[in-house]
């Protein structure tokens, strides 16, 4: 038995439910639902479940549960709370940190750094004492250098790295989990790591810090280089090794051991893989653009709550909106022209998926924005023009397998977007300051998570084909 099929029987025995009846009310035989309580045969649709809740009289809360037990049977716990995970990195994609309040030593006069070496016993929260005056010191340096080898799941991770100054360069090694157990696979440190440190990214584009992420895979630190301290900082002048509880530690002046964890964190680094890989000038987006294009892959997935709708603009437009004074303008529109033209042909081949929503379209209609470039260097498009171009999509839309989403999954302004073909993908969302960044995802899991997300989404969440078309016609005529 599932264990929905176990809690149902647990639900329908403690209420002495009459089956007759309760078959009756649901509209099934008898011997249906039979297996159903039983696990013999799975509920063919959520409705009946939910119905099947409503019959039994249980609270909110014990429906949603039954309902998520339920979803979990049709699949296998693995595969749903992977999903799930997708889902809620979606949902609550945001590039701002999570801000709290910095701790009062941070004006405090440091005599720590004057021992070559300095073990710390049940540190505590001293823990982001020490981090923050090591990012202080650091930003003196006129070139400054941080590695980090851990999660972002240490103390001062989101609060105190991104006060790392201008132009300094910080390495990351993230260790992504191998799950052994489906409690680990719910609760997926990997995807809330990815989560941080896309955020990071974003924060560090804006004051221009060179932040680079690698990974390994492995929960046992028994053969890491460093045991029994798995989290590792490095700077030019000092070291800090912290335990994985985050109780002791042992932080190092003396330049010879300084030199020495620089060297053993450079071997390892040697020994990683890229997790993400930003591109943010305009000429190296269209770079990754044409790698994209060159790929043999015959299914993509695109999905942005705001469609990509650069493919539709027409050369007058280009000219017409781009800044004058751009570098390199001609060049650029050139690159644009042929891009265009390029990715148009590949998608009447291929015919995409493509997943939108209608508050996307309306966001276009409103600010004539694009969120696939920068605001610095074209003009919003005017109202007409916005029409022109949605027109075009409408026209072309053939070339795709369009998805109207009848609900927004995640923010419209946070203007996420997402690829995904079977060995490539990319993450682009605007930072802050209104800067582009692009992403592409170098660990095969997560490409494979995200794509395995997309298939499964069910077909009563979006719109297709006229129906589709229908809906955003009358979004245009609105305006």
């Amino acid at each position: 038995m599932s264990e929905f099929s176990e809690m149902l029987e647990s639900y329908v025995t403690a209420k002495k439910v009459n089956k007759y009846q309760m078959a009756k009310y649901l509209s099934v035989d008898r011997s249906s639902l039979h297996k159903i309580i039983q696990g013999q045969r799975n509920a063919p649709s959520k409705d009946l479940v939910l119905r099947i809740g409503n019959y039994l009289e249980l609270t909110p809360y014990e429906i949603k549960e039954l309902l998520e037990l339920y979803s979990i049977s049709l699949v296998s716990p693995d595969i749903y709370y992977r999903r799930k995970n997708v889902d809620t990195f979606i949902r609550s994609f945001h590039t701002e940190p999570t801000l709290i309040d910095m701790p009062g030593f941070q004006n405090e006069e440091l005599s720590l750094f004057e021992d070559p070496v300095r073990p710390f016993h049940k540190i505590g929260k001293n823990l982001e004492y020490l981090i923050y005056h090591l990012v202080v010191q650091e930003n003196k340096e006129e070139c400054g250098e941080i590695k980090f080898l851990g999660t972002p799941g240490l103390p001062g991770f989101s609060n105190i790295f991104p006060m790392v100054k201008e132009q300094t360069s910080l390495k990351h090694i993230l260790p992504l989990s191998q799950y052994s157990g489906i409690l680990e696979v719910r609760k997926d440190r990997n995807f809330h790591s990815l989560c941080q440190t896309i955020s990071l990214y974003a924060q560090f584009a804006d004051h221009g810090v060179r932040y680079r992420t690698t990974y390994y895979h492995g929960n046992d630190f028994s053969h890491s280089k460093f045991p029994p301290f798995p989290y590792l900082i490095v700077t030019t002048s000092f070291a800090l090794q912290i335990s994985s509880d985050y109780q002791e530690a042992i932080l190092y002046s003396d330049k010879a051991m300084v030199r020495y964890f620089h060297q053993i964190f450079d071997d390892l680094y040697e020994l990683t893989s890229p997790l993400l890989l930003p591109v943010q000038d305009l000429h190296s987006q269209l770079a990754l653009a044409v790698k994209i294009m060159q790929n043999r892959n015959t299914e993509e997935i695109h999905f942005s709550l705001l469609p990509c709708l650069v493919p539709f603009l027409e050369e007058r437009e280009i000219q017409k909106y781009l800044f004058s004074d751009l570098p390199e303008r001609k060049q650029f529109m050139e690159q644009l022209n042929k891009y265009i033209k390029s990715l148009n042909l590949r998608h009447k081949k291929i015919h995409p998926v493509m997943f939108m929503s209608e508050n996307g379209i309306r966001r276009f209609m409103e600010t004539g924005r694009f969120d696939e470039f920068s605001n610095d260097f074209y003009l919003p498009l005017h109202v007409e023009d916005r029409k022109a171009v949605l027109q075009c999509f409408i026209k072309h839309s053939s070339n795709y397998d369009i998805r109207l989403l009848k609900e927004d999954i995640g923010n419209v302004t946070s203007g996420l977007k997402i690829y995904i073909s079977d060995s490539i993908g990319y993450l682009q969302f605007m930072t802050n300051s209104g800067k582009i960044m692009l992403l592409s995802i170098e660990n095969p899991n997560f490409i494979a998570s995200f794509k395995d997300y997309f298939e499964s989404l069910d077909s009563d969440q979006y719109d297709t084909g006229k129906e589709a078309m229908d809906k955003i016609l009358r979004i245009i005529d609105s305006y």
